[in-house]
């Protein structure tokens, strides 16, 4: 796993090299839909929806389903996020911040995104008395970089609270029953990602992606998507 990491960290760089492409495609796509295939402990199905909106903004909405290992028994977690992307050329912002009569003239060779949007994860429990929904902020920030027309390569940082279920500890000084109480043990988390992407067409790309979290276990993202 840690080897495959490495090849998406390094794989997607040689795609700034490439050359320049006369197809109608202009710049990376922000607006696809997609269908992912994600596997930790456990295998389990994504789906994203891209849609563009005036200027450089975008929307994206994510829905995911996985599996959890929880003492000696498991839970589902569905995991649905709605987020509004912006995204520029890095010529593009450097360009617009230059100082009074001097001006950078310097090409987009990469991308930065940000999206800021919310999570809702619903929990699929086996636990008596435990039925709760949690709802955080969904912060991700990266770069795509590399050829919109073939291999694209990207890295993001997402910031972001999770929880986890977790049983409930007696006070210190308290006597508690022999009854087991479960809560959401929320924690900031910080996954980082990496991830390829190749072009097959102007319609359809396949993408490999690879995060890592303090919390949860690394997982691995296999996709399709049809662009728009």
């Amino acid at each position: 796993m840690n080897r495959l990491f490495i090849c998406l960290l390094f794989v997607p760089s040689f795609g700034i090299f490439a050359n320049e492409n006369t197809n109608e495609k202009e710049g990376f796509e922000y607006s696809s839909l997609g269908i992912d295939i994600i596997q930790t402990d456990s295998t389990s199905v994504g789906a994203r929806l891209a849609i563009p909106l005036p200027g450089n903004l975008y929307i994206l909405a994510e829905r995911k389903a996985e599996e959890v290992d929880f003492s000696e028994d498991s839970y589902e977690r569905v995991i649905s996020a709605v987020r509004i992307g912006v995204h520029s050329g890095i010529g593009d912002i450097i360009s617009s911040i230059s100082a009074s009569g001097l001006r950078l003239n310097i090409k987009n060779i990469f991308d930065v995104y940000a999206e800021l949007g919310v999570k809702t994860t619903s929990y699929d429990t086996k636990i008596d008395l435990f039925s709760e929904d949690d709802s955080q902020a969904n912060v991700i920030t990266g770069i795509r970089f590399g050829d919109p027309f073939g291999w694209e390569g990207k890295f993001y940082i997402d910031f972001s609270k999770d929880a986890e279920i977790s049983i409930k500890e007696c006070p210190v000084g308290q006597v508690c029953t022999e009854q087991l109480e479960y809560e959401l043990d929320d924690e900031t988390d910080r996954k980082f990602g990496a991830g390829i992407l190749y072009n097959i067409n102007n319609r359809s790309a396949f993408s490999i992606e690879m995060s890592s979290s303090k919390i949860f276990d690394t997982s691995l993202k296999v996709g399709y998507q049809l662009n728009f």
